[in-house]
């Protein structure tokens, strides 16, 4: 009824009911619009459809639906900064969906339970060109599976004698167990991608992969620690977070050698991994 009095209504009011059906409902409200969540993943992960999947307890199939955009679910269920469970609807009733943690539970549960069953095979090169990638961390692996997927030839030159840039050399194991990280790193290799480690690219080098490769994808990574530019920051005994993570990852024992004492400046992520981490080596 047009109008606040119903006996206003003239003929407006019926006896009728309206009547929908909750697919159609569904499919309109829903299907047709990209979810908040989904819109602020950086790689537009198909959250909606796997929660489905986990809820009817279809763990293989939310697992396959995750991959089919990142190789590494189990990382990003344990160090990703989850930007989506920020803007969770599900926020506005209660608290949001722990949206990370759903892909870390289907992650260990397929590792422990399918084996064989998720052992990926060589991709054939049938694009008939070359690319070479500069840098085996988060996104030189990405894009190296996903142009392998693609058909293309792919080799990573890393500098560090291990693969995964910051996943292996700046978070800490306690956080990231490297069981994780190497298994799906191994998935990586399996579709074909070569991988070289202890290559440092120079000028020369660079010009070398210029040449023979039909493209070159440059990710070397943000490996430097921020300068607090005050007096005494380069004094003996002070060291930079990133600095100290990686020689920690990298058991370069010389380089953590650390007193009782220590300060940690910052409250970010490395400088709770470095807390955490002079912690358990005793400080």
């Amino acid at each position: 009824c047009p109008v606040t009095s119903p006996d206003r209504c003239n003929g407006w009011l019926s006896n009728r009911n309206a009547i929908y059906t909750p697919e159609d409902a569904l499919s309109y409200a829903i299907e047709r619009e990209t979810p908040f969540c989904q819109a602020t993943c950086p790689v537009s992960l198909d959250i909606r459809g796997y929660a489905g999947f986990i809820a009817d307890g279809k763990f293989k199939e939310a697992y396959d639906l995750i991959r089919e955009k990142v190789p590494f679910p189990g990382v990003l269920g344990r160090v990703c900064t989850h930007p989506c469970e920020d803007l969770c609807k599900r926020g506005l009733v209660d608290e949001s969906i722990s949206i990370a943690k759903l892909k870390r539970f289907v992650a260990d549960h397929v590792y422990a339970n399918y084996g064989e069953e998720i052992k990926l095979e060589p991709i054939p090169a049938t694009k008939g060109k070359k690319v070479a990638i500069i840098g085996a961390g988060p996104a030189g692996l990405s894009a190296a599976y996903d142009l392998k997927t693609f058909g293309y030839d792919v080799t990573v030159f890393e500098k560090f004698p291990v693969v995964g840039g910051m996943m292996a050399v700046g978070i800490p194991e306690y956080r990231l167990p490297r069981a994780t990280l190497e298994r799906e790193i191994e998935f990586v290799r399996g579709v074909g991608v070569e991988i070289a480690t202890g290559v440092e690219v120079d000028t020369d080098m660079f010009a070398e992969l210029r040449r023979t490769y039909d493209a070159t994808f440059i990710s070397v990574g943000a490996h430097v620690s921020g300068n607090l530019g005050i007096p005494g920051e380069d004094l003996a005994g002070v060291i930079p977070g990133i600095d100290f993570l990686r020689a920690l990852n990298l058991n370069l024992g010389d380089e953590v050698k650390i007193g009782k004492s220590v300060v940690v400046v910052g409250v970010w992520n490395v400088a709770i991994d470095a807390a955490r981490s002079v912690l358990r080596l005793g400080s």
